[in-house]
C-alpha cells in the first residue's frame, strides 16, 4: 500500500473546492528532451479506471497508474502565496518514459 502525506495547508486547499486530488502524468519536452512531471489537481479524474486510489488524512488520491514511489512516499504541498496565486505539488514520485 502506498503511504501519502498531504500538508496542513494543501488538506484545508483541496477541501475548499473538491474531496479528492488527482495526480497526473504530464509529459514535458523541448530543446533538451522529454520528461514526465507529475501534477496534483483538486477532483476526482475523468476515467478513475486508469488510476490507483489511495485514501490519505480523509481525501482520495488518485495517482496515474506506472508511478515509481520513494520508499517514503510522495507528498503533496501547497506552494505560493495565498494572496496572489497557490497551486499544489507533488514530490517523491515519478514517472518513467
Amino acid at each position: 500500500m502506498i503511504k501519502i502525506e498531504i500538508s496542513e495547508d494543501a488538506r484545508d486547499f483541496i477541501r475548499k473546492k473538491a474531496d479528492a486530488v488527482t495526480v497526473e502524468a504530464m509529459e514535458m519536452s523541448g530543446c533538451f528532451g522529454a520528461f514526465i512531471m507529475p501534477v496534483a489537481i483538486e477532483g476526482e479524474p475523468a476515467e478513475p479506471e486508469n488510476y490507483d486510489e489511495v485514501m490519505a488524512d480523509g481525501i482520495k488520491v488518485y495517482l496515474s497508474k506506472g508511478a515509481v514511489c520513494e520508499p517514503e512516499g510522495p507528498r503533496i504541498y501547497l506552494k505560493g502565496d495565498k494572496f496572489i496565486y497557490q497551486t499544489l505539488e507533488v514530490e517523491g514520485l515519478r514517472y518513467e518514459i
